[in-house]
């Protein structure tokens, strides 16, 4: 299916914030017809307003062949023991949560034996939050990583593959939901965690930023964060979030120890090692879209 195919596909985005804006956009963009829910009105009427939805009236969520669910797991369930009877018995639904484990078990018990439930993690965003900050743009090359199952019916797998192209990013690894939220507590909720230690670490001070450069703005740049969605990821990822805490800790010391002891080699070992692994990282970053390897969890 190519994007122009896609695009003669409705789908539905349930809330609208950042992300939800940025897939309501990006799919008004592809040509899509785009119903959009959101548990705030307000947040619908400028949705219409904005001309990236077409619809936000529940009944029409029968048109959609795909639902993408921008909401926190409760919202999400929630929404599925409310509206279940509005969508298309054919319906795909997926989610973007950043924690997976056990999830997909709840949506697979809700929803009925002709819909299925396709999880994934785009692993994109921007800083601040809600639907002012949404932007069609953070899907270009990005990662979308996809949670597929054993029920899952292979082509509604396929088609979420589609949606992922059709949005334009780069790469879409599959995993099962255990290995996912291992490797995200590693690759996400660690950064978000380091940025906002950075900048409440006690050096801080009000014209910090007058003794600044690129670094510091890099590293920093995702502590502007939504506070109530990331205290919920962090502890719905608790064990894998601080096993990669303390991993942190013991490579900070590994490196403190050695200027503590003024070991020119160790220092620069530690360097190199790092300077070799981001090297290999981005080489890894040039394979095709479609070349990974399938695993799908039980």
């Amino acid at each position: 299916m190519s994007t122009s195919d896609f695009s003669k596909i409705t789908v539905g985005v349930i809330g609208l914030g950042l992300m939800g804006g940025s897939f309501a956009k990006r799919f008004k963009e592809i040509g899509n017809r785009v119903i959009g829910i959101n548990r705030t009105k307000s947040a619908e009427e400028e949705a219409l307003r904005m001309g990236i939805i077409d619809s936000a009236d529940p009944k029409d969520l029968k048109e959609c062949r795909i639902i993408v669910s921008c909401t926190p797991e409760k919202a999400t369930k929630a929404f599925l023991e409310e509206n279940l009877s509005l969508l298309a018995r054919d319906a795909i639904l997926t989610d973007i949560a950043g924690v997976k484990d056990g999830f997909a078990d709840i949506a697979e018990s809700l929803i009925l034996p002709t819909q299925d439930f396709i999880s994934g993690h785009p692993m994109c965003g921007r800083e601040g939050a809600g639907l002012s900050q949404a932007s069609a743009d953070i899907f270009k090359g990005a990662n979308y990583i996809v949670i597929p199952r054993k029920s899952n019916r292979k082509e509604n797998v396929a088609l979420i593959e589609e949606m992922i192209r059709a949005l334009g990013c780069a790469h879409a690894p599959a995993v099962t939901a255990h290995e996912h939220d291992e490797i995200i507590a590693y690759t996400s909720d660690l950064p978000h965690a380091a940025a906002a230690a950075l900048m409440n670490s006690a050096s801080y001070r009000k014209d910090t930023n007058r003794f600044t450069g690129g670094s510091f703005r890099d590293e920093t740049r995702v502590a502007d964060i939504n506070e109530e969605l990331w205290t919920s990821l962090f502890l719905s990822n608790r064990e894998n979030v601080l096993t990669e805490i303390e991993r942190f800790e013991a490579a900070l010391e590994t490196l403190r120890r050695a200027i503590e002891e003024k070991n020119e080699d160790s220092i620069r070992t530690f360097l190199s090692e790092a300077g070799r692994r981001r090297r290999e990282w981005d080489s890894h970053g040039s394979s095709e879209y479609g070349s990974r390897e399938r695993i799908v969890q039980d």
